[in-house]
């Protein structure tokens, strides 16, 4: 393959669902901070460890006070006994935050309305996605076709909670509350059982649906035509297994250890923002390859090879 082989296609416009699915990236990643590397490091720590993303999203709801508590680290808040206390009080360490009228008011300065852009960006990603998972379903269950499907959609399913948050919901913070609330003190105080019981099942779904629903997309690669674990099965696998590892580990070091900031330990928010460019560089790859299919076979080898994947019996070309 030549360089000039290899600049004229990567000059070709990039495919629709590509571009169709950047918005929800940047929304499942969206955080108040200042600058342009903590959003982008915070945006790939949620592509390596989906858990962090939908854990926001699914579980903040869309009430202010939760919403800004979320973002503040832990000795922003005092104990019923008096204590400062040891762990940010979300999921599984859920407390309610006893506001001043004050501060209530200073919350209401990072919270706005998501814009019509904002909203309609998630819908034309929420679109990509599930016409991904329908036509997926189709290839697999209907007639051969030797089009290679682009995946890059299908592996973005578990992104939907935070669409239908974004879009249902439609706040977000503006400002950090983090220097809206720099100096103040908030007293905690336990949920009752019921609540307590209601927030733990939700968190506990939450990290269930972060570990399972990715594998989906090796589901409906692995029985689509060649059906078996083959190249594109097992790429995909690849970046399955580094979300479930993550999810999985951050799950645990919630629910046993709890954060005192939002970013946790040090090293595990950079093992996580490092998976995050590897998924990165995972996503673009599979949007190169279902564009260009030959590149398969000129990365992985002949094996990849599903040119002539109709040509076995049984198998009838889709009508043109």
């Amino acid at each position: 393959m030549g360089a000039g082989y290899l600049l004229q296609n990567l000059q070709t416009p990039a495919p629709q669902y590509v571009l169709g699915c950047l918005p929800v990236i940047v929304t499942v990643g969206v955080a108040p901070d200042s600058g342009c590397v903590r959003k982008l490091l915070w945006i790939m720590r949620c592509l390596g460890c989906p858990f962090t993303g939908l854990f926001y999203h699914c579980n903040i709801m869309n009430d202010e006070k939760t919403m800004c508590v979320y973002w503040l680290s832990s000795n922003h808040f005092i104990e019923e006994d008096g204590n400062i206390s040891s762990r940010r009080p979300v999921g599984h360490h859920s407390k309610y935050a006893l506001l001043t009228s004050e501060q209530i008011e200073r919350v209401n300065e990072c919270i706005a309305e998501a814009s019509l852009l904002d909203r309609f960006s998630s819908i034309v990603s929420a679109y990509y996605i599930l016409v991904g998972i329908f036509v997926a379903m189709y290839r697999m269950l209907g007639p051969c076709t030797p089009q290679d499907w682009p995946y890059f959609p299908l592996s973005l399913t578990w992104t939907l909670p935070a669409i239908y948050k974004r879009v249902y919901g439609g706040k977000i913070i503006v400002n950090d509350p983090k220097k809206i609330l720099r100096n103040d003190i908030i007293h905690l105080k336990k949920h009752s059982v019921c609540d307590k019981i209601y927030i733990d099942i939700y968190v506990i779904i939450t990290a269930l649906f972060s570990i399972s629903i990715p594998w989906i997309t090796v589901l409906l690669a692995y029985f689509t035509r060649p059906i078996g674990f083959g190249c594109r099965s097992k790429f995909l696998t690849a970046m399955c297994t580094i979300w479930s590892f993550n999810n999985i580990f951050a799950y645990f070091y919630h629910k046993f250890r709890g954060e005192k900031e939002v970013n946790g330990n040090v090293k595990i928010h950079c093992w996580f923002c490092f998976c995050g460019i590897l998924i990165t560089i995972f996503l673009i790859l599979l949007a190169l390859l279902s564009h260009t299919t030959s590149w398969w076979v000129v990365l992985f080898g002949e094996a990849c090879n599903i040119s002539d994947v109709c040509n076995q019996p049984g198998d009838n070309l889709l009508p043109h």
